[in-house]
């Protein structure tokens, strides 16, 4: 079972975490890469869970996702005006579990080690790609570390 670290990263029009909130607000996560939506057409699970990492703040929301890739064009007219950077190649349903407020620098202690990344560049390397793939030890390893183990 794979689950997925999303990085809210900060936009011409908007902060990580104002685009990470839109986005959950509306009850989907866009793909704003073809890799990231390659990857989750992959990967993706019925079971598949989302962390979300805001730039400068952590880790701060989980998601369940209930649906396959969707194509940007099935979005309504208004949430594709809104998210049209977010969701360039498509985007997932999403329902939210549960939300957290986050603290950077333990949130990347915490990657680097349930990741088994030695050095800090690595660990922004991976971030900046925009999403992770997590195998099922690593997302309860980071819930545990976040206090959320189940």
């Amino acid at each position: 079972m794979s689950h997925f670290l999303f990085i809210a990263g900060a936009l011409r029009e908007r902060t990580s975490q104002e685009s990470a909130e839109l986005q959950l607000g509306a009850g989907m996560w866009g793909l704003c890469t073809t890799l990231i939506r390659d990857n989750l057409q992959k990967f993706l699970t019925p079971e598949s869970h989302g962390l979300v990492y805001v730039l400068k703040e952590g880790i701060r929301a989980e998601f369940a996702i209930i649906s396959p890739v969707q194509p940007f064009q099935t979005l309504d007219e208004l949430l594709k005006d809104e998210v049209r950077t977010e969701a360039r190649y498509g985007f997932v349903r999403v329902t939210p579990v549960r939300r957290w407020q986050g603290h950077a620098p333990d949130c990347q202690v915490l990657l680097q080690r349930v990741l088994n990344i030695g050095e800090q560049a690595e660990l922004t390397r991976r971030l900046t790609l925009g999403m992770h793939r997590l195998t099922e030890a690593e997302f309860r390893a980071i819930l545990e570390g976040l206090g959320a183990g189940q």
